[in-house]
């Protein structure tokens, strides 16, 4: 399957519309192009697996994902995919979701730092860690086509990101020394990797 029309479209609904929404105002612009490129890799690793997410729920959770990093809807105590996770099923519901929908986005952002949601059954929890790690860790990779990797690339391009994510989760690390953040950057280096992606 080509990606390529769907990189130029996402879900065209009122959900989608708020998420978006949501993210523009409280995002900069290296986060915002993360979350669309998390997107864009969550569709076409699932497709490269023979998987169907729900696309809607699927784009919630990625366009909602790091809301907890941004000042906006930053915490200081809980951790910020906890946080997120929270706000976003808030704005759900309150805008009419169905409690389902609402559910499996917040699953989605509150699980998408643990090392084992790639394997979670439900394809739009796992899409959502594994679109996301692909693009801050260059991980699966593998399981994209070269031209849609340059199309995802230049259509949401990556500058800027790095540097902010550095500072958000050392920031995160500093003030939450048990989240799940802080124990990706003690017992698996994240920073040095994130450095190196």
């Amino acid at each position: 399957m080509s990606f390529a029309p769907a990189l130029a479209r996402r879900p065209d609904t009122p959900l989608a519309d708020l998420a978006e929404r949501m993210l523009q105002a409280a995002a900069p612009p290296a986060l915002v192009a993360h979350c669309h490129r998390t997107y864009a890799y969550a569709e076409a690793i699932l497709d490269h697996r023979g998987l169907s997410p729900d696309r809607e729920a699927l784009f919630l959770g990625a366009t909602l994902h790091d809301l907890g990093l941004t000042p906006t809807w930053e915490d200081p105590s809980t951790p910020f995919e906890e946080h997120g996770a929270a706000v976003a099923h808030e704005a759900l519901v309150r805008h009419g979701a169905p409690p389902e929908l609402a559910d499996l986005v917040h699953d989605a952002i509150r699980l998408h730092l643990d090392l084992t949601t790639g394997d979670d059954h439900r394809p739009e929890v796992a899409g959502i860690h594994l679109g996301s790690a692909a693009d801050v860790l260059g991980l699966r990779l593998d399981e994209i086509p070269a031209p849609t990797i340059e199309l995802i690339l230049k259509t949401h391009p990556a500058e800027g990101l790095a540097p902010f994510l550095h500072h958000a989760f050392t920031r995160e690390a500093q003030h939450k020394p048990h989240c799940a953040t802080a124990v990706l950057i003690r017992d698996f280096h994240l920073l040095d990797t994130l450095r190196h992606a």
